[in-house]
């Protein structure tokens, strides 16, 4: 054992310092983000886009208390007269928002989402924000992110640190070392930076990102998949080789349908895509949204190839190009389109729809009310329409419900008002005037389509002995209502509900 007198002294802790607000800088390259940031209000919009929610969530507690966690200070590190924020860019994101919610202004999107809730939280603390911040100096990046990579390991939910998820540890793993970059998280960075307009992209992206990350994972790293999108990765960087326009039809229905817990079939999406054949079959169910802007090499499948029927051949490509027939240029030989040749069938039929709520998970809910949706989602509404009827009112009764008490709200006696007022809670401004078809929320959608009259097809279920409610009905009033519920599940309050 050496000597005590042989061995170094502990290192010293880093300074602490009361730093002014305005001269720290979020971190552009925070792990959260699913791209590097631009800019500081890009940033600012990235940060609120990824964990609004919990933003929110701490925001309300630093209102409240007006006490920041003395037991966990922020990290910084000074760069040209500044410091940018290592550890504790949420809290950073809050205190700006606390000083000036009129950030939120910036972004049409977050201004509707979120500005009531912020200037509300505001208004209502007896506490002013601070002007600066007590924080760690660590004298580089390399120094703080020791600490920072072994400190997030658990959650308190947004109050609390926050466990990083797979995308961010990926994202830190490649933060210094590009060589390290992943399939998945290159995709994530070009989806962003391709679609960054395109908002119900970037909405089920972040879902997917967040919740079921190893999911991305798998699907890119599946070469039949990028063959068949037309996805080429190379030195940590990822490409369209169709362009963005002609394969955003296809990356806008694949994130849709990976943000949704389970597949039609009501498995998880890790079990109905297993194998090879199970994502080269996923695919080819979209065969008129694959890419098909230039001509593929090999045997077309999707638009221009047999799968679309020989209509589609004809129409996939300018008259007289190449590859009109979906034939490819002959580059790759026998040998690899022998395996495709046993793909080159007619898509087999879609069977109709029977069923609702399938994949609908409501985890914030009473078990009973779990119970109740899951046992609902395996009755057939068309032979048992009436029963799917009842339940379908009885479900949207207690979960408003428990919403509404979740939030401390006052429950309106009409089902109609109740189902109204639990949109409000979630998106405050769902009363507003209908804009177009694609800018409308399915929150106010169902809002506006929550009347009397129409929410009587639910009640007839229940307390009509004479009228019931058709098949389609059923349909309707499901497909009006799920994102309500998914929603509702997303934003429960805390109030304990007896």
């Amino acid at each position: 054992m050496a000597k005590a007198s042989s061995k170094q002294p502990m290192k010293p802790p880093f300074p602490v310092e009361n730093v002014p607000l305005e001269l720290i800088d979020l971190d552009l390259r925070n792990s959260r983000f699913p791209r590097d940031a631009q800019s500081q209000s890009d940033a600012l919009e990235l940060m609120l886009t990824t964990a609004g929610d919990g933003c929110l969530d701490l925001l309300k507690d630093l209102t409240r208390t007006g006490q920041m966690n003395s037991s966990d200070l922020p990290i910084v590190v000074a760069h040209d007269e500044r410091y940018v924020m290592m550890e504790g860019n949420r809290r950073l994101t809050c205190l700006r928002l606390w000083t000036a919610p009129d950030l939120l202004g910036r972004n049409e999107s977050l201004e509707k989402q979120l500005l009531s809730r912020v200037q509300r939280l505001v208004a209502d603390s007896a506490y002013g924000p601070p002007t600066e911040l007590r924080v760690a100096v660590a004298p580089s990046e390399s120094d703080a992110d020791v600490w920072i990579e072994r400190k997030h390991t658990g959650g308190a939910g947004g109050a609390g640190t926050v466990e990083w998820g797979a995308a961010m540890k990926d994202r830190r793993r490649a933060r210094n070392d590009p060589t390290k970059v992943s399939r998945a998280m290159a995709f994530v960075d070009l989806v962003s930076r391709e679609y960054e307009d395109e908002s119900d992209i970037q909405a089920a992206l972040e879902t997917v990102r967040s919740t079921r990350y190893t999911m991305i994972q798998r699907f890119v790293d599946r070469s039949v998949v990028r063959d068949m999108i037309g996805m080429d990765f190379n030195d940590g960087k990822m490409t369209f080789r169709y362009g963005s326009q002609a394969t955003l039809p296809i990356i806008r229905q694949v994130l849709n349908d990976f943000a949704r817990p389970k597949a039609e079939s009501g498995k998880t999406w890790a079990r109905e895509l297993d194998t090879v054949e199970d994502f080269r079959a996923y695919l080819n169910g979209y065969p008129e949204l694959l890419p098909s802007e230039e001509p593929r090499t090999g045997p077309r499948r999707g638009k221009g190839g047999q799968h679309a029927g020989g209509a589609a051949s004809n129409t996939s490509h300018p008259e007289g190009g190449a590859g009109q027939q979906g034939d490819g240029d002959g580059q790759e030989g026998s040998a690899s389109e022998a395996p495709d040749s046993e793909d080159q069938r007619p898509p087999r039929p879609t069977s109709a729809r029977e069923h609702i709520f399938r994949g609908l998970v409501l985890d914030e809910f009473t078990p009973r009310i779990q119970e109740m949706v899951r046992m609902t989602s395996l009755l057939n509404v068309k032979r048992q329409n009436e029963i799917v009827a009842v339940m379908l009112r009885v479900i949207l009764d207690l979960t408003a419900y428990q919403f509404l008490k979740s939030h401390g709200r006052d429950v309106p006696r009409n089902l109609d008002e109740r189902i109204k007022e639990a949109i409000k809670v979630i998106e405050p401004n769902a009363s507003d005037a209908l804009g177009t078809a694609e800018q409308t929320s399915p929150l106010r959608k169902a809002f506006h389509s929550t009347t009397p009259t129409n929410i009587r097809l639910a009640q007839y279920a229940v307390h009509d002995i004479n009228s019931g409610s058709t098949p389609t009905e059923v349909f309707t009033l499901a497909d009006r209502y799920t994102p309500v519920l998914d929603a509702m599940n997303s934003n429960m309050g805390s109030t304990p509900v007896k």
